[in-house]
C-alpha cells in the first residue's frame, strides 16, 4: 500500500524571538493535500535531545512517504536554503530553551560523521524559484537544533531499503522579527515562505513515483570524506 502522507515539521520560538516562522509553516500546512499527499505536521521543541525524540515519534506515528523539516535561519538569510548535509555534532551558538549549550559533543555517539539529504535538492530549488520565491542550496545545516533534527531523521531512516526521502529547509526571519531592531536585516513575509514551502512539497511529491534512494552516510577515513550508498 502506498503511503499517502508527508511529514512537515517546524520549531517553537527560541532565544529572543516571540515567534518562529518554521513552526508557523508547519501549522499552516497541516491537513493540506499536495499532489495527493496529505500533510501531517508537528512543532518541535528547541531542546537538546528532545527535538530528535519528538521527530522520530512523528515519523513512527504517520509512516510518511517523505519528511521535510523546516527551521528558522540566521538573521542574514535572504532566501529559502535547502540543506545538503547534516553533521554529527552539537556546538550550540546560544543556549536552547532548556539552557543547554553543548560544545563539540556528538548528537548520536558512534553514528556516522554526517549524512547527505535524500531530497532532490536541485529540483526543489528550481521549483521554489519558479514559484517566485528566492531559494539556494546550502552545504551546512549548522550545529544547532536544525542540524540535530536533520541528522537524527537521516540516522533513524538509514539502511532502510524503503526509507522515505528526508531533508531540511531553512527559512528567513519574518518582518515582525526584525522590525524592532536598531539595524534590521533581511526578512520574508509568511505568505511568501508558504508559497515556497508548497513548492518544496510539490517537488518532493513529484519525485516519489521514481522511488527514493537509501540514506547515504558520510564517514571520515584516511582518504578524507567518502560517501557510502
Amino acid at each position: 500500500m502506498l503511503r499517502r502522507t508527508v511529514l512537515v515539521t517546524g520549531f517553537e520560538p527560541f532565544g529572543s524571538y516571540a515567534v518562529n516562522p518554521s513552526g508557523m509553516i508547519a501549522e499552516s500546512l497541516a491537513g493540506r493535500v499536495v499532489w495527493e499527499l496529505t500533510v501531517r505536521s508537528g512543532v518541535l521543541p528547541v531542546v537538546r535531545g528532545e527535538t530528535g525524540r519528538r521527530v522520530i515519534e512523528l515519523i513512527a506515528r504517520h509512516d510518511p512517504a517523505a519528511v521535510v523539516c523546516f527551521g528558522q535561519g540566521s538573521p542574514r538569510q535572504t532566501a529559502l536554503r535547502v540543506e545538503r548535509l547534516a553533521t554529527n555534532v552539537r556546538d550550540f551558538p546560544i543556549a536552547d530553551n532548556a539552557g543547554h549549550r553543548p560544545t563539540g559533543e556528538p548528537i548520536i555517539p558512534g553514528a556516522p560523521t554526517a549524512y547527505l539529504t535524500t531530497l532532490p535538492v536541485t529540483v526543489i530549488r528550481d521549483h521554489v524559484r519558479e514559484a517566485g520565491v528566492p531559494c539556494r542550496l546550502s552545504n551546512s545545516a549548522g550545529t544547532f537544533l536544525c542540524n540535530e533534527v536533520m541528522f537524527t531523521v537521516l540516522e533513524y531512516l538509514s539502511g532502510r531499503p524503503s526509507a522515505p526521502p528526508a531533508g531540511f529547509v531553512h527559512v528567513p526571519l519574518l518582518p515582525e522579527q526584525v522590525a524592532s531592531l536598531e539595524q534590521p536585516g533581511p526578512s520574508m513575509a509568511l505568505e511568501t515562505m508558504l508559497r515556497g514551502a508548497e513548492a518544496v512539497l510539490a517537488a518532493v511529491a513529484d519525485g516519489l513515483p521514481r522511488g527514493a534512494g537509501r540514506v547515504a552516510p558520510v564517514r571520515s577515513g584516511r582518504g578524507g570524506i567518502r560517501t557510502h550508498r
